[in-house]
């Protein structure tokens, strides 16, 4: 198992989600930062031991701000892609993976993580 920041304001029983993925620590700590200053309280997952850049580093929230952290991180372009997924909007486009907005009417997706 990786280390693990901001554990400070972490229970035994808490249940934490995956909202983002990055290959380098980086973005993942500017989104654990981005999350945080909205309130939101956020750790990550794997950045210490993973000089070689092959794990993925995550970015974990409390289970019942999972919606409000993909919504605040949603426009971090390497999470963007993991955070939503190719979409069909109401217009009938297709939308691209990473990208909230329609590019054909302008209109935005309501569920950002894909309808999970």
């Amino acid at each position: 198992m990786y280390p693990i920041h901001g554990l400070a304001w972490m229970n035994p029983t808490d249940r934490l989600e995956k909202v983002a993925e990055f290959s380098n620590s980086i973005p993942a700590h500017s989104a654990r930062i981005l999350l945080e200053a909205n309130g939101v309280q956020a750790m990550v997952v794997g950045d210490v031991m993973n000089e070689t850049g092959l794990e993925p580093i995550s970015v974990y929230v409390h289970a019942d701000q999972v919606r409000t952290a993909r919504l605040i991180i949603r426009d971090i372009p390497a999470a963007s892609e993991v955070l939503i997924p190719s979409w069909i909007c109401s217009c009938g486009a297709e939308v691209d993976a990473g990208f909230h907005c329609c590019w054909s009417c302008g209109e935005e997706t309501e569920d950002p993580s894909g309808g999970e």
